[in-house]
């Protein structure tokens, strides 16, 4: 049998036989109806594959696709010296005369001229889904190459509810004894270990610290040093455990390099700013503008865990870190506001709501947590916590555990 007969066929019965857990992820099958190549964009260890295997179910769930009709390619398990796609859809024909072949390309920059076998594809009027690795190839890199043919869906480690359900618990009644602990102490294995589908399938906390340091090994250097051509290490190692000790609050680049100065480190300002965009294109790090004074900036982490990796015990931190990455994930337009006298930790401007973070709260902290909304016209001022001290009656402000509140903003 002609090897890539073969290869379809190994990977439909791959696909065929996997089981993959389900994700909190929107895939509009309308996107198929389109004239677009598919592109999925995600952090390293999102599961990308068994996101992807989970989507091509569904499609055939739905009768959108047969399994028959899929060819799938993971170009870094790909054994061959050449790639010939003419090749491999005569062979895809022989199989399957009567059907539409769909391809799915994993890691595609593995593949030498893979933007020329796309396009070929794209312009025979072929379904096209594409992944790749952050280490060689960014989005906006992508979009370039096809020039704005591509539709990007956005592939995050798992949110709350996906943790919930990988880890097989049901929060029912929160207000009952049994669930509020169950509940806080899930909320507390997720802000130490957070969301990366093989972590939170690991039994053992060694192996999840071990697994942490080896998922930041890979994106230090592969994805910093060796992509970006960074020679100083200590430099983007200090920079990043700046960033960690200032989550949720304002970054302030003066200062970083201020301090490089004084450690008599030879760094350019304009050295931090690319650095700052580096983590940025590899989706390390998430920027959040002052609504007013779009000069000053957050940056938000889209792994928490990188706070373990520093010994870093900022629960706090990780919290409202936690509470962010829940809003990125639904809504576009999040800044903050900061003026002499409060500060709002978000705004979802597209739905005019407020929220304020507050990891304990109790009677010494509350004033001070809802003093921000005093000035605010709006019916949606929210304050999460993560535990209370009791029960607080505040009838312009609604306070929320981290579960209810993620079903507010699912509703």
């Amino acid at each position: 049998m002609d090897k890539y007969k073969r290869l379809i066929l190994k990977w439909q019965s791959i696909i065929s036989e996997s089981k993959p857990l389900k994700r909190n992820i929107i895939f509009n099958f309308e996107y198929l109806e389109l004239n677009k190549i598919i592109s999925f964009i995600w952090p390293r260890r999102a599961w990308k594959t068994y996101f992807m295997f989970y989507i091509l179910k569904e499609l055939i769930k739905s009768n959108k696709i047969e399994l028959e009709q899929i060819i799938f390619i993971d170009f870094t398990s790909f054994l061959y010296d050449d790639f010939d796609v003419e090749k491999l859809i005569e062979n895809f024909y022989e199989l399957n005369p009567d059907k539409a072949p769909f391809f799915v390309f994993d890691e595609i920059q593995e593949l030498e001229n893979f933007n020329k076998i796309v396009m070929y594809l794209y312009n025979n009027n072929y379904k096209v889904f594409l992944s790749w690795s952050n280490s060689k190839l960014l989005s906006s890199e992508l979009s370039t190459i096809f020039r704005w043919r591509t539709i990007d869906i956005k592939i995050f480690p798992l949110d709350f509810k996906e943790f919930l359900y990988f880890k097989n618990i049901e929060i029912q009644n929160i207000y009952t004894e049994k669930q509020v602990w169950l509940l806080n102490n899930t909320i507390k294995e997720y802000i130490d270990f957070w969301s990366y589908p093989e972590i939170v399938l690991s039994k053992s906390g060694e192996t999840k610290f071990e697994l942490i340091k080896s998922y930041f090994t890979v994106l230090l250097y592969k994805d910093l040093l060796e992509r970006y051509w960074i020679e100083n290490e200590y430099v983007i190692k200090y920079l990043i455990k700046k960033l960690l000790l200032w989550t949720t609050k304002e970054f302030n680049i003066n200062k970083v390099f201020l301090e490089f100065k004084s450690q008599n480190v030879k760094v350019w300002k304009q050295t931090i700013y690319n650095y700052l965009e580096h983590l940025k294109e590899i989706f390390f790090i998430k920027e959040v503008l002052d609504e007013f004074k779009k000069w000053n900036k957050k940056f938000f982490f889209f792994d928490v865990w990188y706070n373990n990796i520093m010994l870093l015990e900022n629960l706090w931190q990780r919290f409202e870190n936690i509470v962010f990455l829940e809003l990125h994930k639904r809504f576009e337009n999040i800044v903050f506001r900061k003026s002499s006298n409060y500060e709002i930790d978000f705004i979802v401007l597209e739905k005019n709501l407020y929220i304020q973070v507050c990891y304990e709260l109790n009677n010494e902290n509350l004033e001070r947590e809802i003093k921000a909304f005093e000035n605010i016209i709006s019916e949606n001022k929210i304050l999460v916590y993560f535990s209370k001290e009791k029960d607080f009656e505040i009838k312009w402000v609604k306070l929320f555990n981290l579960f209810e509140f993620i079903n507010i903003i699912d509703n």
